[in-house]
């Protein structure tokens, strides 16, 4: 069940559009715009929403998985950017789960946060990134009005020996799994307070 999870969630990220450069654990979009379909302003089973601007940051992309992909299991996935210091993507998703629980506590949850974990740890290795450790986490955490389970990482941009910064935040929602991913820059204008705001200011407007 994990490799067949890896697959799927390789295969969102793969389809997702990304900032140039590419992120740690995210990929360069095999499909073009033209084939993409966006996905739905607001999603029907959370009733979260994704307007086109929030926080500073401007949604940059979007995509239907099962119109897209044939992929239903992988719901939907939306890219918000703050120019070229943030790049967040919201993913939401039941992987043909019927029963979610809310919450990161969960083995459902745990599980599935461990695998999206494994994925960033397979997938950077594809997109020339070195030297991957924990920066902050795991952890539970509380954003908005909801509890995610957490972690930063860090890393080096073999291309030009940046150092850059990967946050993953994932929880049980409604029957969903809604995961955050957040990746930035070390010495951009994003700072991780600046993150952490920036994520508090996300979740508030997704479940206004």
């Amino acid at each position: 069940m994990l490799a067949s999870m890896l697959r799927v969630t390789a295969l969102a990220l793969a389809l997702l559009v990304t900032a140039a450069g590419g992120a740690i654990g995210q990929s360069q979009p095999e499909s073009s715009s033209s084939q993409r379909v966006p996905a739905p302003d607001r999603h029907a089973a959370t009733g979260l929403s994704f307007p086109q601007q929030i926080a500073g940051a401007t949604r940059f992309g979007s995509t239907d998985f099962g119109k897209t992909a044939g992929k239903p299991e992988l719901g939907y996935g939306w890219n918000y950017r703050i120019g070229d210091q943030l790049i967040a993507t919201v993913y939401v998703y039941d992987l043909s789960i019927r029963s979610i629980p809310d919450g990161p506590s969960s083995p459902v949850v745990q599980q599935q946060f461990q695998t999206s974990l494994q994925e960033i740890h397979q997938l950077a290795k594809y997109n020339r990134y070195e030297d991957i450790k924990t920066a902050r986490g795991p952890t539970d955490c509380t954003i908005g009005s909801l509890v995610f389970r957490c972690i930063t990482l860090s890393a080096i941009r073999s291309a030009d020996r940046k150092p850059v910064y990967s946050a993953l935040m994932l929880t049980g929602y409604r029957d969903n799994f809604l995961k955050l991913r957040l990746d930035w820059l070390e010495g951009s204008a994003a700072s991780q307070s600046m993150v952490d705001g920036f994520t508090q200011t996300l979740v508030g407007a997704m479940t206004r």
